[in-house]
């Protein structure tokens, strides 16, 4: 079944101005929220300086009430049952950068995506969604290699060379927020969302952690400290590295194309998968009449 089959309500007629306005809304949000999380041994000096600028609270409360005046604007806008509108603008007043995916006015099954318009939810945007994203997203997560090669070469020295701190600290925040929008349109868009998140739990660890990292009340425990020396992170934006890498390998089938470049072990491949195949299918036939002899089946 179609993704667009499943949906029963027309197609939303919302505006691509306003859709177009509060996705930059809810960027700029993530934008500053990520610039003063730690996402490592870096950026100590420059997130404080930036947390003390007089316009920076002021600023990040103007996005807010945007998103919450906007939220609340929309609420009667969409036919969708009271506790499903009640849920999204909780979701969006507690958590602005989610306004990137979702609103009070968005109808449910439905997704907003820039250049394209509404789309259905499911199976197939999804699968067009993680096409699209894949190679920037591997692009972008190969700056890991320069981060931690900084991270390892300065270590706890990094914040004497500032403009090397400054860098790395940037760096950090633009593969974090990448990532963070990225998950957040696939869950949007992936037809069971708590399957996505299990699958791809790895990238929202990352995203975790720097938040995680953050709560100066968690100072007294080991495991925030090793947060901001910055291990956990570093292991695991290796990890994300190596599980988005294989991910582009197996989306675009880039084994098997280099594979066809030689006829002769690529039939040998074929023939073997083909064994394999028959073998597991011998064995779930013998499987099956098995049980059926026990049940008296036919």
């Amino acid at each position: 079944m179609s993704a667009a089959s499943s949906i029963s309500s027309p197609a939303p007629q919302g505006s691509a101005f306003r859709q177009g306005f509060m996705l930059v809304v809810a960027t700029a949000f993530l934008v500053l929220l990520g610039l003063v999380l730690p996402h490592g041994d870096s950026g100590v000096e420059f997130r404080d300086w930036l947390m003390a600028r007089p316009l920076f609270v002021p600023l990040l409360i103007t996005l807010w009430i945007i998103v919450v005046v906007e939220g609340i604007a929309g609420f009667s806008a969409t036919p969708d049952a009271l506790p499903d509108r009640l849920r999204r603008l909780l979701f969006t007043v507690f958590l602005p950068p989610l306004r990137m995916i979702t609103a009070s006015s968005k109808p449910e099954g439905w997704l907003w995506l820039p250049r394209v318009g509404w789309q259905p939810t499911g199976e197939e945007t999804s699968e067009r969604l993680e096409q699209k994203l894949a190679l920037p997203m591997v692009v972008l997560t190969l700056l890991v290699l320069p981060v931690l090669g900084a991270e390892l070469t300065a270590g706890e020295t990094l914040e004497n060379h500032p403009r090397m701190a400054l860098a790395t600290h940037l760096t950090t925040c633009v593969i974090w927020i990448g990532f963070t929008m990225e998950f957040l349109w696939m869950v949007a868009a992936a037809p069971d969302k708590l399957s996505y998140c299990l699958k791809n739990w790895i990238n929202l660890v990352i995203i975790l952690l720097p938040l995680v990292a953050f709560l100066r009340v968690l100072n007294a425990f080991r495991f925030t400290r090793m947060l901001r020396a910055g291990k956990l992170l570093r292991a695991y934006r290796l990890r994300g590295l190596w599980t988005r890498v294989w991910r582009v390998v197996l989306l675009f089938n880039l084994l098997e194309r280099l594979q066809q470049r030689d006829p002769a072990k690529y039939c040998a491949v074929l023939e073997k998968k083909i064994g394999d195949l028959e073998e597991e299918l011998a064995t779930l036939k013998g499987k099956l009449a098995e049980q059926r002899g026990k049940t008296g089946l036919e």
